[in-house]
């Protein structure tokens, strides 16, 4: 039960991060990374309420796989925020 409460408290954990990063208001986002981020996060929603409702299913297991697409979801925004970042320091290749 405790490796349980472990991986609940990393997905509360990550999906503040997510919203810290949604939240920013001089990052903008592009429209496809916003659904693709919104279907990762839809999909976790899924499998804790699948993990809530089902008690036969592994738990442990579904909790990871709600970790490994919620860190999928948050990469999808850190990527895109770190990129721009890179390319606005890129001296080789400046921006117009």
């Amino acid at each position: 039960m405790k490796v349980e409460s472990e991986k609940a408290l990393r997905v509360k954990s990550l999906s503040q991060d997510i919203l810290e990063h949604l939240m920013e208001d001089s990052t903008s986002y592009n429209h496809e990374d916003l659904k693709h981020v919104i279907e990762m996060l839809s999909r976790s929603v899924s499998d804790l309420a699948t993990l809530y409702t089902d008690r036969e299913c592994d738990h442990e297991t579904a909790l990871k796989g709600t970790i490994s697409k919620m860190r999928i979801s948050y990469n999808v925004l850190q990527y895109k925020e770190t990129s721009k970042l890179v390319r606005k320091q890129d001296k080789y290749h400046p921006q117009p």
